[in-house]
């Protein structure tokens, strides 16, 4: 029986794949929009390729990964109306102790990449005070760079750490987390460039998804 659900649960990953693949293309479709950042979409590839080379080739980040991690914990924590008892972080790992250990909290460090939104907040604070579209290039750069560093993380935590969002398969799993993560951003640049929306986002990579399995579904039945 538990190898019936195993595959059960594998199949309906793969399914993911399609939605996946449809919402990064509609993801960096959207980048390359930005008429004000020449190459847009160029630009967050080589912050995502920056940091991939940094942590397989150079050294990692897993101070400032376990930091953000648990700072999520007990941000989610707040904005469900708890309290943080406590934080604790090193290289190795990190832990707090919440008034309220409910399912936002525990998800948030996996569906939320705190530094891409802490760099969002930040670029729009300093738009207050500075002319912020001279750093536009550099913002996509770190936007690349940070969420890739997120997702880098986040997979190798849930795989070494058999977190409860295994239940479901680790495929389902952190396909499901790398779609939330780009919608969070992409939500994120929509907000901070006029030239992208959201909401065109949303319904572009549905049509695809839709498209995607309605190919997939004619070449096995049809």
């Amino acid at each position: 029986m538990n190898i019936l659900i195993k595959i059960l649960r594998f199949l309906v990953s793969l399914l993911f794949i399609p939605a996946c693949v449809a919402v990064t293309a509609s993801f960096y479709n959207g980048l390359i929009s930005i008429k004000s950042i020449s190459d847009s979409g160029l630009i967050f590839l080589l912050g995502a390729l920056s940091y991939s080379l940094l942590h397989l080739v150079l050294f990692k980040l897993d101070f400032l990964y376990v930091a953000g991690h648990e700072l999520m914990h007990a941000v989610a924590t707040v904005f469900s109306g708890g309290r943080v008892k406590g934080v604790k972080v090193s290289s190795k790992e990190g832990s707090v102790k919440t008034t309220t250990p409910n399912l936002l909290v525990m998800l948030a460090p996996y569906l939320i990449p705190g530094y891409t939104v802490f760099l969002a907040l930040l670029y729009f604070l300093l738009s207050f005070i500075i002319d912020v579209t001279r750093f536009s290039g550099l913002c996509i750069f770190l936007i690349g760079f940070t969420l890739m560093f997120h997702l880098a993380y986040t997979a190798q935590s849930i795989k070494e750490r058999q977190s409860d969002l295994m239940r479901t398969g680790y495929l389902f799993s952190i396909s499901f987390i790398y779609i939330i993560n780009l919608l969070i951003v992409f939500c994120i640049v929509s907000f901070l460039f006029k030239e992208v929306s959201f909401l065109d986002f949303l319904s572009i990579s549905y049509e695809r998804s839709k498209e995607f399995y309605y190919s997939f579904w004619r070449q096995l039945f049809l």
